[in-house]
């Protein structure tokens, strides 16, 4: 598990969020838009390194197998792919990371076990 990756990336999401929460609010579509689909790309990575995939390794369809991922991870990926311009997008997004940070803190802790 690369550690050092996957701490980079939630701390890039911690760094930005407010600012994306505030595009959002303020209905700035296309710049709301841009960040949450590039910030979705790097929960999904998230995902994987956290559950030891190569993103190549797996489709779309297998995030809902993963051990080590959201609940309904698949359907609310996809409920932010096509609403990521609007408030409730990043809003999913957001709740996203803090649920993904606590199943990171889980797969790491069984990891230092090993």
């Amino acid at each position: 598990m690369n550690v050092e990756e996957i701490e980079s990336k939630f701390s890039s999401w911690e760094e930005i969020s407010t600012h994306v929460e505030e595009l959002a609010e303020s209905r700035q579509f296309k710049e709301t838009k841009s960040y949450v689909l590039t910030y979705l790309e790097e929960l999904k990575q998230i995902i994987l390194l956290c559950n030891q995939l190569n993103p190549s390794d797996v489709s779309e369809d297998y995030f809902d197998q993963l051990q080590y991922a959201p609940i309904n991870v698949g359907e609310r990926l996809q409920f932010i792919e096509t609403r990521c311009h609007h408030r409730h997008g990043y809003i999913q997004l957001n709740e996203m990371y803090k649920e993904m940070k606590k199943k990171y803190a889980i797969a790491k802790l069984k990891h230092q076990a090993k």
